[in-house]
């Protein structure tokens, strides 16, 4: 690792402006805030799971930069949110949404979306029907060594295996993978930066 270097190969500085919202979620990824947040469940992830992680919030969302996160997902209007939450995902998303707004609480916002991804997750929000995320316990068992195109196929997986975080109908592997890639990139290049520490 040469001087200036942070681990992973990153370039340690500050992050650049026009990826305010990328630089906002890799630090909440790859520090204590995700796992405070999930009540101890998830770990922070290195660079390269949040890289892919975050390429797959990108195809999901439709936003290269994050910047609409409380989006519906277009056509079939089931998604809703930076993790597109279907089902009676979107049951329990909507109902956390509405609590926001009538608590004055943007839910397009960063803080909110990280918070609920967070407490869905460790079961904040489960019906009395059971889990209805963290039973797939995707996070405590992802594979070490991972890199950014690998750990966006993992998040993916699919629907028709019952594998991953998002499962989606149709994967679009290879285009999540390459958000993963174009983020990675932006990390190496100093305009995203790690959390102290994180990595």
């Amino acid at each position: 690792m040469t001087p200036g270097q942070a681990p992973g190969g990153c370039i340690s500085g500050e992050p650049s402006l026009a990826h305010a919202n990328l630089q906002h979620w890799l630090e909440f990824f790859c520090s204590s805030a995700v796992t405070e947040a999930s009540l101890g469940v998830i770990q922070p992830l290195t660079a390269e799971e949040a890289c892919g992680f975050l390429g797959c919030m990108v195809v999901e969302t439709g936003e290269p930069e994050l910047e609409d996160l409380d989006v519906i997902e277009a056509g079939s209007g089931a998604g809703r949110g930076a993790m597109q939450y279907t089902g009676v995902r979107r049951t329990a998303y909507d109902a956390a949404r509405s609590q926001a707004i009538s608590e004055g609480i943007d839910p397009n916002s960063n803080d909110w979306q990280e918070q609920y991804f967070a407490e869905e997750y460790a079961g904040l929000h489960d019906p009395p029907e059971g889990s209805l995320i963290g039973w797939t316990r995707v996070f405590e068992d992802r594979p070490h060594g991972m890199d950014p195109a690998e750990a966006a196929a993992y998040w993916t997986g699919s629907a028709a295996v019952a594998e991953g975080y998002f499962r989606p109908g149709t994967p679009h592997t290879e285009l999540r993978q390459a958000e993963a890639l174009r983020i990675w990139e932006l990390l190496q290049s100093g305009e995203l930066v790690l959390p102290p520490g994180g990595g």
